[in-house]
């Protein structure tokens, strides 16, 4: 054979099952490594701490005398350049390709525990690997030895620890004994059994570990099974501000998401509606990586609910978050408008979407993930929204208070036990919407003007103890009743307390009688239904709707099918595109345009206020069709001409976060919270001295309706019977 035929025939010869699985794992090794060291810091550390542990552990092995070198060598023919080489070596060695691919494969365990991301193609490359190393193997049954025991007697474990659950002494006694003892002891016998030689101290060890290991996995499995079954799971060692857990009782997926690749066992997106899934993802892939003066914003709120056991896109009550998918569009919108034009340069603002589930249950369970996180968000950080004014709400702002991260309500209004002040009376909490006490005395000042000789004000809530919001504002009306000559009210706690007398052409005697919804808007709907049934073919005298309500007549498919054909005065908790300056609204206008694809608009004329644009009769809005029902609505569409009543307000409280100067907390607390004048969209100014805000900044604003059913009827003012005299005349604030 010639010198040349030699090289040939050799690499022919490594075209075997055997060596292409040996060539895989050097190749996949390799591969990881490079992977791994892209990822930086994090990366480098993993390397090193694996090879750092391995010589350790060769080191110590080959001091004890107990394991022969892997490194054994067959000399090649003489004068085969190839087959000398040190790659063919590696490669036509099993020791050391199973070596290659262990070492490859703790790498990526390693470098997944760090950074807490995991990937599907982390996922899959762990499998080819720990596959080629199995195949490697010299000893398959031993492998399958060592495995099957570890899994039968972790399943042990950890019936063992639940069964010895009430004393921490037994538990640790079963969790030794099944957990180690027991797996070395019987090892040795199976081994026996299928005619193999017995195992060394080193099977032992690792056997006792891989028992171990899949035996706290079962342990913690309420910890971390709900979230990966649920798509809501992110590693503990995770170093980044996504945080995802899962619910054990109802299994809820709460916590924070701040990129669009949170990982395999993560979700992307928070609900499961596919417009505000959309909106999320937009908002997600415009975050980029930090730096010390962006600004990050951790919006706290619910955008998943109990969904439909057929649906899982629709909630099981109805509720579709109109209102907060309007936030997240100011959001959007925000991060449009504060994106620097160079990437060097800072101010970018970071968005952080913490999701609290329905009703904000969770809420002071994902305070606790943001106070855990506070390093990572940064030295200018906010959370901003609250969702409802609950208890939990309360909890989890003072947490954050206590934790020196600042609060801004856009929309908490609840008073309890302290009326006329803000939901949280402390330093750093910054709430731009007034009080319930002030709609109570709008309401009371309105009714005074419309009922000269006095009124009867029926006051409908259903009672719920955590519910601060509702509870507040009953008493709030209740109190302020009592200021008005000739008038009084009655606490409603339930529908049927409902009656004729609150219809027109009443035989009862007396002062006329309004009603006064001060529930959550999702009872809305029954509330409707009740009047409905009472009032037979009449209507209703007057209906007044708190704030809530104003999520409800966002709904366009709720006030179709309420089919009510009376009016409502609702209270808004945000103006609408006809009360804004001009300049602020010329910019929002265009900003609307820009975005219109990531805002999920249809395509069409240009975005206009009507009422403002095209209106002969200014405030008025027979066609109305918000940025949201524009993006909604399949069967009738329509194109958006309003902003709705919740954009603003989340703009103007990333306006003021953007503002704030943030006060050194190794030398003061919040109280040292400072922000100059700042304008915001409605013209209205906003400044903060010691940690609090001088003044609100959104005014008591009362909408009407003509007809509940028809949900392109909205009127920017309050219907004329409950007009005041120093009411604009129209929507439009003065230029």
């Amino acid at each position: 054979m010639s010198y040349r035929e030699r090289p040939v025939r050799f690499l022919l010869s490594l075209l075997t099952t055997d060596i292409v699985v040996r060539l895989a794992a050097v190749v996949l090794a390799g591969l990881i490594v490079v992977r791994v060291l892209f990822a930086g810091a994090d990366g480098f550390l993993s390397i090193v701490l694996v090879l750092a542990a391995s010589v350790l552990l060769w080191g110590l092995v080959w001091l004890s005398g107990k394991l022969r070198s892997l490194l054994t060598r067959t000399p090649p023919e003489p004068g085969d350049w190839l087959s000398t080489s040190r790659v063919a070596s590696f490669l036509t060695t099993r020791s050391r390709s199973r070596l290659a691919a262990v070492l490859a494969l703790l790498i990526l365990v390693v470098h997944a525990g760090i950074t807490g991301y995991v990937s599907v193609w982390t996922i899959l490359v762990a499998i080819a690997l720990a596959a080629i190393a199995t195949v490697l193997s010299p000893d398959l049954r031993l492998v399958a030895l060592l495995g099957g025991t570890a899994v039968v007697f972790a399943a042990a474990t950890v019936f063992l620890a639940s069964a010895f659950s009430g004393s921490t002494e037994a538990r640790a006694l079963a969790v030794s004994v099944a957990g180690v003892v027991l797996p070395v002891l019987v090892s040795s016998k199976i081994g026996q059994a299928i005619k193999r030689p017995a195992l060394t101290v080193t099977h032992h060890i690792v056997l006792a570990s891989l028992t171990l290991t899949l035996s706290f996995l079962g342990w913690t499995r309420e910890d971390w099974l709900p979230g990966v079954m649920q798509r809501c799971y992110t590693l503990p060692t995770s170093n980044g501000i996504t945080f995802l857990r899962a619910s054990a009782e109802d299994g809820r997926c709460y916590g924070l998401l701040d990129t669009a690749d949170p990982g395999v066992f993560a979700t992307a997106a928070f609900g499961g509606d596919p417009v505000t899934v959309e909106l999320q993802r937009q908002i997600l892939a415009k975050n980029r990586p930090q730096r010390d003066d962006d600004l990050t914003v951790v919006w706290l709120g619910s955008l998943s609910c109990d969904p439909l056991p057929t649906d899982k896109t629709r909630c099981a009550d109805g509720r579709d978050y109109p209102s907060e998918r309007d936030q997240l569009r100011a959001l959007l919108l925000m991060q449009e408008q504060m994106a620097p034009k160079d990437e060097n340069e800072g101010g970018a603002l970071h968005v952080v979407i913490a999701d609290a589930t329905q009703d904000v249950r969770h809420a002071d369970e994902v305070a606790k993930i943001i106070v855990e996180r506070e390093r990572e968000l940064g030295p200018r950080r906010v959370v901003i929204g609250g969702g409802d004014s609950r208890d939990v709400t309360q909890r989890a702002i003072n947490r954050l208070l206590d934790a020196g991260i600042p609060f801004i309500a856009p929309n908490l209004l609840a008073d309890l036990g302290a009326p006329g002040k803000p939901f949280v009376d402390r330093d750093g909490y910054l709430q731009l919407a007034p009080p319930n006490l002030e709609y109570a005395k709008d309401t009371v000042a309105r009714l005074q003007e419309r009922y000269r000789d006095g009124f009867r004000l029926d006051i409908y809530q259903h009672v719920e103890a955590t519910d601060q919001y509702t509870t507040s504002l009953v008493n709030d009306l209740l109190t302020a009743v009592r200021t008005a000559s000739g008038a009084s009210a009655r606490h409603l706690a339930s529908l049927d307390r409902i009656d004729e007398t609150a219809c027109t052409g009443s035989s009862r005697q007396g002062p006329p009688t309004a009603l006064y919804f001060a529930d959550r808007w999702t009872r809305f709907a029954d509330f409707v239904r009740r009047v409905n049934e009472v009032c037979g073919h009449s209507q209703p005298q007057l209906v007044i709707a708190d704030v809530s309500v104003s999520r409800f007549m966002a709904n366009h498919q709720l006030r179709a099918v309420s089919n009510a054909d009376w009016p409502v005065n609702f209270y808004v908790s945000g103006p609408g595109c006809m009360s804004l300056p001009r300049s602020t609204y010329e910019l929002l206008r265009g900003q609307v345009e820009e975005a219109r694809d990531r805002l999920g608009l249809r395509p069409g004329a240009a975005f206009e206020c009507l009422g403002r644009e095209q209106h002969p009769e200014p405030g008025k809005d027979r066609r109305a069709c918000t940025l949201d029902a524009s993006a909604k609505l399949t069967s009738q569409p329509c194109e958006a001409n309003d902003l709705g009543t919740y954009l603003i307000p989340t703009r103007d409280a990333v306006l003021l976060a953007d503002a704030l100067v943030f006060p050194d907390p190794s030398t003061s607390g919040l109280d040292g919270l400072y922000a100059a004048k700042t304008w915001l969209s409605t013209g209205a100014a906003a400044s903060v001295t010691g940690g609090r805000l001088d003044r609100h900044t959104i005014d008591v604003l009362m909408w009407h309706a003509d007809a509940l059913y028809d949900p392109t009827s909205v009127v920017e003012t309050p219907s004329e019977e409950l007009r005041l005299p120093d009411d604009p005349a129209t929507g439009l604030r003065a230029q």
